[in-house]
């Protein structure tokens, strides 16, 4: 039981570490970056795309 446990341990750390880092994509804008919303509301209206929000408790990932 030890022993399978081990191993998978083991496959779990080496697959999380093989694991590509998250790439931002440059259209996702961080809630400390919106100084102005009315103007990024106007600005995704005019562009005809939605705006959505994501809230987690910090530290939560």
């Amino acid at each position: 039981m030890r022993i399978a446990l081990a191993l998978l341990s083991l496959i779990g750390v080496s697959a999380l570490h093989a694991a590509e880092p998250l790439i931002v994509p440059d259209y996702v804008i961080f809630f400390e970056d919106l100084e102005n919303l009315d103007e990024v509301q106007k600005e995704a209206a005019e562009a005809n795309k939605a705006i959505a929000f994501l809230l987690m408790e910090p530290g939560s990932t």
